[in-house]
């Protein structure tokens, strides 16, 4: 069976893209009456099963919520066709219960209201299923606790918690800045959604970046690392010189920008296939008796650079220290806990 290539298209606007920073008040409610059956249960609850999930009727829906502005999902050609997808696949084997839709309960004017979590593409994609007649009953869900968790741990959860289609490099960037304007520094989002802090600065870097390069990484076509750089680098004249790098890659091909098809890529390459030679040519000349003569300002900047590179060098060589000590550390506390273990036997 052929299979048809689908060719996205982009023209996005402001109103496609979530907002950056998400403060809502709301307080959790009773996970039973918002989901179970019988004479407790509220009329806006989902009169669901329970086994081992949830399993509330088809007709129980619509009264699953959702809460303005908490989806990260970017409104693209390639979301339709995710929701497309999924449905295609409901019609034809079911609602998955291994996928199922995480919901949240919170108290509104006395009752407990199911919101949805995690699951905004699996519950468009059923409903679009059962418009075209997919003989589904009941779908899964599966609810946060009520008690220990927050807002910033739902908007955390849809990095982490995520079970269907991965979030794009931009839309990570969405949660990143929200936790970022919670308070969090990059180190606690890095340990949260398990990247290095350094990446996180990438990311809070491109999620105020212009539409244009958000199109580009949402298709694929540039990393957020040659984005960062190029906005920091070239600030208002960033998106032209991305668009001008894209159009050369893609004469050579390609699908993807790279530092090389940008405007004086092909040197900064040379360069720093060179930089050990041109290092040692500039401590050679450091240490020449003429060095002297040169103007003080030719001399400090010479002198900064090898006093730069010599510092950075010394930081590396303080990290691996550090590293091996941890390891050698790590080791001695399981070889102690062998031995403990030995000894209880």
């Amino acid at each position: 069976m052929s299979q048809t290539t689908v060719q996205q298209s982009f023209e996005l606007t402001a109103s496609d893209i979530p907002p950056s920073e998400l403060k809502i008040d709301f307080v959790f409610g009773s996970i039973k009456p918002a989901m179970a059956k019988g004479k407790d249960v509220s009329e806006k609850g989902l009169n669901a099963t329970a086994r081992d999930l949830w399993m509330p009727s088809v007709s129980e829906l619509s009264k699953l919520r959702v809460m303005d502005g908490l989806n990260v999902r970017i409104k693209d050609d390639g979301l339709a066709k995710h929701i497309r997808d999924l449905a295609d696949s409901m019609k034809s084997e079911g609602f998955k219960s291994s996928k199922p839709i995480e919901v949240f309960i919170v108290e509104e004017n006395g009752s407990s209201i199911p919101y949805i979590s995690d699951g905004h593409c699996r519950v468009e994609a059923l409903k679009l299923a059962l418009s075209e007649g997919a003989k589904i009953e009941q779908f899964p869900c599966v609810t946060l606790p009520t008690k220990g968790i927050g807002l910033e741990d739902i908007v955390a959860g849809l990095v982490t918690n995520n079970e269907g289609r991965r979030l794009s490099t931009f839309e990570t960037a969405l949660v990143a800045k929200r936790l970022f304007s919670y308070g969090w520094t990059a180190e606690r989002i890095g340990e949260r959604l398990h990247f290095v802090p350094e990446y996180v600065v990438q990311l809070l870097e491109v999620v105020s970046a212009p539409i244009s390069i958000i199109e580009m990484l949402q298709k694929g076509e540039l990393s957020v690392g040659l984005a960062f750089e190029t906005l920091r680098k070239h600030r208002g004249d960033a998106v032209r010189v991305l668009t001008e790098g894209l159009a050369t890659s893609q004469k050579k091909g390609k699908k993807k920008v790279t530092k090389a098809d940008l405007a004086g890529g092909r040197l900064a390459k040379v360069v720093k296939s060179q930089s050990t030679p041109l290092y040692e040519a500039a401590q050679s000349i450091a240490k020449d008796p003429g060095f002297a003569q040169l103007s003080d300002e030719s001399q400090a900047l010479l002198n900064g650079v090898l006093e730069d590179i010599a510092n950075r060098e010394k930081a590396a060589e303080e990290k691996a220290l550090r590293a091996e000590a941890k390891a050698a550390q790590n080791g001695l506390d399981g070889a102690d806990s062998e031995e403990k273990n030995d000894e209880a036997e």
